[in-house]
């Protein structure tokens, strides 16, 4: 689990924009969308939206022993930006 206070703004940001999905499951399935494009060890951007509201994410892709893990630096709800750079999956 990343840091709580960014946790907590991230939630916040949900609820102004209500985005009514739980913040763990927005970023675990943003990790899986990283991952699905199967670029590894780039950095790359995802454009999604939850309800009306654009979620951008930056993350890397690599395979470690078999296992695919991302890193997920970068959450931009809106045109508000959040610096997380923890690993999901």
């Amino acid at each position: 689990m990343f840091n709580q206070d960014i946790y907590e703004s991230i939630e916040k940001e949900f609820e102004k924009n209500r985005i009514e999905e739980d913040v763990e499951e927005v970023l675990l399935d943003l990790s899986e969308a990283l991952a699905d494009q199967g670029i590894m060890d780039k950095e790359v951007t995802l454009k999604e939206s939850y309800g009306r509201t654009p979620i951008e994410v930056t993350g890397i892709c690599s395979e470690d022993e078999g296992e695919e893990t991302v890193l997920i630096k970068t959450l931009k709800i809106g045109k508000k930006e959040f610096v997380i750079e923890d690993y999901f999956l």
